[in-house]
């Protein structure tokens, strides 16, 4: 998978699997999420485990959206993210 597509690929992942605010249940714009496409595209890139790419969801969640959330709430798409590597 070449960079563009990754982009594309995790884009799609954070606004229709993770949605940490539920924005795309009530019509929200598709690029909710899309600010935070980079850094989660840098750590698979640099080979980052899964457990560094939960803290950066559980960071983006609850600093920059400022909701509570748990590691564990964002695991499942940490591990999803992850194996895009594969692809």
């Amino acid at each position: 998978m070449n960079r563009k597509e990754l982009f594309v690929q995790v884009d799609m992942i954070l606004w229709e699997e993770w949605d940490p605010i539920g924005v795309n249940n009530y019509g929200g714009p598709s690029d909710e999420y899309t600010g935070y496409v980079p850094s989660v595209v840098k750590l698979i890139l640099d080979g980052s485990d899964i457990a560094k790419i939960t803290k950066l969801l559980q960071q983006h969640s609850n600093v920059n959206m400022g909701m509570t959330s748990k590691l564990g709430d964002h695991k499942a798409i940490a591990i999803k993210l992850h194996t895009l590597v594969d692809k």
